[in-house]
């Protein structure tokens, strides 16, 4: 049996206007709405958006938390991100929020984002819940982004259950055959 794995978009909100964005490929308005039956089915739940973090902290976390007290099932839920919304986010929301899922997958598009999770790792303690061992991270580093990278990097060091992955704009991004784009029936 295949690990069944939704990508749910929960706003169309974003901070940008990729030119290449896989969401582009698609009438977001016209996604297959999410079901129960679809959700007890899964193992993997990618929250996305837009941007999940451009949500007020408390409706994230409360839809991370039904998810996981309806759908047990559920094995993994990551939230994908560029990073522009992390700071919308106080410690105390963070650690609520680490609390419902298994890691985040980052992909910051400009220096501003990369700014940001320096700011995270010197003021907000980032690497001591986002260290937790039980997260498992992904940084995804567009082309056009390595060279903010490396200078994040001289600063900073990713605790090992960060996975740094390289990214390529596609312009016919095909999703896989166990994994399913649908949306959230009322979207933020």
């Amino acid at each position: 049996m295949t690990e069944e794995i939704y990508h749910i978009l929960i706003s169309k909100r974003c901070t940008h206007k990729c030119p290449l964005c896989c969401n582009r490929l698609y009438d977001l308005d016209k996604l297959p709405t999410i079901t129960g039956e679809q959700l007890r089915e899964a193992h993997t739940v990618c929250l996305t958006g837009g941007e999940p973090f451009l949500l007020e902290p408390w409706d994230l976390i409360h839809l991370c938390g039904k998810i996981r007290e309806q759908y047990p099932n559920i094995q993994k839920m990551y939230i994908y991100s560029s990073g522009s919304g992390f700071m919308n986010y106080s410690y105390d929301a963070w650690l609520r929020l680490i609390k419902h899922i298994d890691g985040l997958n980052v992909s910051p598009k400009n220096e501003y984002e990369w700014d940001v999770l320096r700011k995270l790792h010197l003021h907000w303690h980032w690497s001591e819940y986002m260290g937790d061992e039980r997260l498992s991270n992904r940084l995804y580093v567009f082309d056009d982004q390595w060279s903010q990278y490396e200078l994040f990097k001289q600063d900073f060091t990713l605790t090992e259950n960060w996975q740094v992955i390289g990214r390529k704009w596609d312009a016919e991004f095909k999703t896989p055959e166990n994994e399913h784009f649908v949306r959230l029936p009322i979207l933020w």
